[in-house]
């Protein structure tokens, strides 16, 4: 059987003035310009890799010899059937719920997408929400009654919230005709989440991976118009935590800084794929301009239309300050604070206990909340600092 035939080519949608293509094998995806595929189908359409090459050399009149189309094919195709690790998104990540456990929900929920109920539902959840904000009094108070079982309970609400939000990632998907994959817990640098393997999105056009990419918030909203609705009803003080737990979830999920749904949402409205790597390309692009070095690769900005190339350099501009301040500034603040407040509450902590006293619960909370986020830091610079040494520890052999 001919290797070529399992390729499979579908149109990739996105902003680049010259149309680009996708090509997938075995799961992973590979963008291609126009000259790869027409290869790729020669190789598809003839018995031997020989004759393919003898009709792509004819049809293009003279403009690659056989042994240009070989090394095109080398370095650009072969390295298709070469088994890949997964590309990693996670420092950690591990699935919780296969793509056929998922599937009788993903299945049961995919009619929610008509276009109608989407509307209706964003434009209800939106005006409530407006009202809670505007009219709640004491709005951000918590009172004496927050304790380890509200905020035992806080937490479980927010898994199952979570799930469910996942969930609305696979049901679109289904919704659109491709498939998906489990649900599974991730780290992405310090934040703990769970994600949808949804890689076939990319088959679909921009409009429908942006409707992928809302499903979950859209999901979630069916929750949070109940909850709105019992608070208007009753005023309870939990309900009203769950709600504001609820927001705080949609603000870091629609951010596009880090690689939540807001990332990939701003990837597609753009239509740029890669949308950070694209980001740091640009800086490289312009540094070297800057200093008269070599410019080599030219940059993506360079290759979109003109709307799209405003919209990806300022979002070039603000998630490279953003990472800068989270990163120079937010995680160096939280250790330096760490260090001057910790040695304090743990002395307060002993001495509650040695004085057979409970401690308070804001102290336990404080005390836990700093322990865990100091241990995610600690897991982020090990898994970033450690495949460092190993490939200077690699280059170092092969140098020596």
């Amino acid at each position: 059987m001919n290797k070529y035939s399992a390729i499979s080519i579908h149109p990739l949608a996105s902003s680049v003035q010259r149309e680009r293509i996708l090509l997938s094998y075995q799961g992973q995806y590979y963008e291609a310009n126009q000259s790869i595929v027409e290869l790729v189908k020669e190789l598809q359409f003839h018995e031997t890799e020989e004759e393919a090459i003898a009709a792509y050399t004819k049809k293009k009149a003279g403009k690659y010899t056989p042994e240009q189309v070989r090394l095109i094919i080398d370095k650009f195709i072969t390295p298709l059937f070469t088994p890949k690790p997964p590309k990693r998104s996670f420092l950690y990540e591990k699935e919780l719920f296969s793509a056929a456990a998922v599937d009788r929900f993903s299945d049961a929920f995919r009619f929610l997408f008509n276009r109608g109920y989407m509307l209706a539902v964003f434009l209800v959840a939106a005006a409530l929400d407006a009202w809670f904000f505007l009219r709640t009094p004491d709005l951000l108070l918590f009172n004496n009654k927050v304790n380890i079982y509200l905020v035992v309970g806080l937490f479980v609400f927010m898994l199952a919230s979570s799930f469910f939000h996942e969930l609305g990632h696979a049901s679109a998907c289904k919704h659109f005709g491709v498939r998906h994959g489990g649900i599974g817990f991730g780290l992405y640098l310090n934040f703990p989440v769970l994600y949808t393997d949804v890689t076939e999105v990319w088959k679909l056009d921009r409009t429908q991976r942006c409707v992928v990419n809302l499903a979950g918030v859209y999901f979630q909203s069916y929750w949070l118009i109940i909850l709105l609705v019992a608070f208007l009803m009753t005023g309870n003080d939990i309900v009203r935590y769950l709600i504001l737990v609820m927001n705080l979830g949609f603000v870091m999920t629609l951010n596009p800084f880090f690689k939540f749904d807001g990332y990939w949402l701003a990837s597609d409205l753009l239509g740029v794929p890669n949308l950070r790597q694209r980001s740091l390309e640009l800086l490289g692009y312009v540094w070297k301009k800057l200093w008269k070095r070599p410019e080599g690769k030219r940059p993506y900005l360079l290759q979109i239309r003109p709307l799209e190339r405003y919209g990806l350099l300022v979002y070039s501009v603000t998630v490279n300050l953003f990472m800068g301040f989270y990163f120079v500034y937010v995680i160096p603040t939280f250790l330096y604070r760490f260090v001057q407040t910790f040695p304090d509450a743990v002395n307060e902590l002993i001495l509650y206990l040695s004085n057979r006293m409970m401690p308070p619960f804001a102290l336990l909370r404080n005390i836990g909340m700093q322990l865990v986020f100091l241990g995610l830091i600690g897991y982020l610079v090990y898994r970033s600092v450690i495949p460092l040494v190993r490939r200077y520890g690699r280059n170092k052999i092969q140098r020596g």
